[in-house]
């Protein structure tokens, strides 16, 4: 009997329907079975598949997918791999206009007015310590942070006169560190990293406020190049004590190397306090002169999302001025008071507010008038908002208020106070 062309045709439709409806329930995305997309992602990550079952086991290839995907995207060798983009605006109510968009007055990264910013994008690689006792760190910045906290790359005690120092980048930290065998809480690190001294990071979102304090920005200073060695006594002590070049340079300036070290004291989780010091020559060519800095960090955590960070700095330089027969004196006191509540909205929102004063009797670290007495006192509030995992904005209003006067007009001159408001948006990865 023959079949008539739409007879075949009939049948043939109705063959492709079936076979589509039997390959659609076992089919997925891409078209690849579960079954198929496990074994091609253990093949990708080289590992065997287990012992084929007579039918497939829909959770088990889900647990098997999941364990696949992480394993594909977990870095090799070890290696932890972060970092963080922020962007701020700030405008200065005195609205200087001296330079391109004025200068904010006494800050040390956060000083163009009126201006979006790309402060800091920042790349860090690191390995903890492996079975050998090895690791290390590395921390890339790119922005105007990383123009700010430039260091001396060619020891001649200047800042931004070679191409190293002129540029938007800066190798914030590349160290190594090496726990030896047998001795876990004995530590050695060398290469450049930052100071021991401070109650504040170079990275904002790390810190309470949006801007540094003053004590972080002209008391101490940023990083060092050189060994450190670290004992932990116990969970509740910890000593430090290295030799490094000095402040803020990659190669030494003079003949003399500075001494580094700190003493942390963690007796309860509630509290923590940390001695810092650093002493040592510091004046380029002139290794006589001898600049030394005593810092005291205290963390207090009375109840839950609540802390009180406490900073204190003594700071003293001899064999200063044009006959270099002057000594010179610094203090900075800070305090700062941080409230997180995390359900009290639908996301995340903080609180931060902070005080401060700084006494600089020579000028010899605000800069200015050498040998006039300075100081000044700010009081910072900084909202935040915690948008989702890692991303959070951030608004600040900031008073400063100096004895003699240094911020910036809008009508030419200098005054004696400043009023400052900014707004931030960070994400960290």
């Amino acid at each position: 009997m023959r079949m008539t062309t739409r007879t075949r045709f009939r049948i043939g439709a109705a063959a492709a329907i079936a076979t589509l409806a039997c390959v659609t329930q076992v089919r997925a995305e891409g078209g690849l079975t579960i079954e198929e997309r496990v074994q091609r992602l253990e093949r990708r990550a080289e590992m065997p598949p287990p012992a084929t079952a007579p039918a497939p086991d829909v959770s088990g290839l889900q647990s098997r997918l999941d364990a696949l995907e992480a394993a594909i995207k977990k870095p090799p060798f070890g290696l932890t791999i972060g970092g963080m983009i922020v962007g701020s605006y700030l405008y200065d109510l005195n609205d200087p206009q001296e330079g391109n968009k004025g200068t904010v007055g006494n800050r040390v990264f956060d000083k163009d007015h009126n201006t979006f910013s790309l402060d800091l994008f920042q790349l860090q690689i690191s390995r903890a310590p492996g079975e050998n006792g090895v690791g290390f760190v590395t921390k890339l910045n790119f922005g105007k942070v990383a123009e700010r906290m430039a260091s001396d790359w060619d020891g001649d005690g200047t800042i931004g006169n070679v191409a190293e120092e002129q540029n938007s980048i800066e190798l914030e930290e590349a160290y190594i560190t090496y726990n030896p065998p047998g001795l876990p809480d004995l530590q050695i690190k060398g290469g450049k990293f930052v100071t021991l001294l401070g109650a504040e990071v170079i990275e904002s979102p790390l810190n309470p406020n949006i801007s540094r304090s003053l004590a972080f920005g002209f008391a101490i200073p940023f990083t060092h190049t050189g060994l450190l060695t670290s004992y932990a006594f116990s969970p509740q002590f910890k000593a430090t004590l290295g030799v490094v070049n000095g402040w803020d340079n990659v190669i030494d300036s003079n003949d003399g190397k500075s001494v580094t070290g700190s003493f942390a004291f963690t007796p309860v989780d509630q509290f923590s306090i940390a001695l810092n010091g650093i002493y040592g020559a510091e004046q380029p060519n002139h290794g006589d002169s001898k600049r030394g800095v005593a810092d005291v960090v205290a963390t207090i955590k009375p109840v839950d999302n609540l802390t009180l960070l406490l900073n204190y700095d003594y700071g003293n330089e001899t064999d200063l001025g044009p006959a270099r027969d002057t000594t010179a004196e610094w203090s900075a006191f800070s305090g700062i008071v941080s409230y997180d509540l995390p359900d009290a909205l639908v996301m995340p929102i903080g609180f931060a507010l902070r005080g401060e004063y700084f006494d600089d009797s020579k000028s010899s670290r605000f800069g200015g008038t050498f040998g006039e007495d300075q100081n000044t006192w700010e009081v910072a509030g900084t909202f935040k908002l915690v948008l989702a995992e890692g991303l959070m904005a951030r608004t600040e209003y900031r008073y400063d208020k100096a004895k003699n006067p240094v911020f910036l007009r809008n009508v030419g001159g200098v005054q004696k106070d400043q009023q400052t408001v900014a707004a931030e948006l960070s994400y960290v990865f």
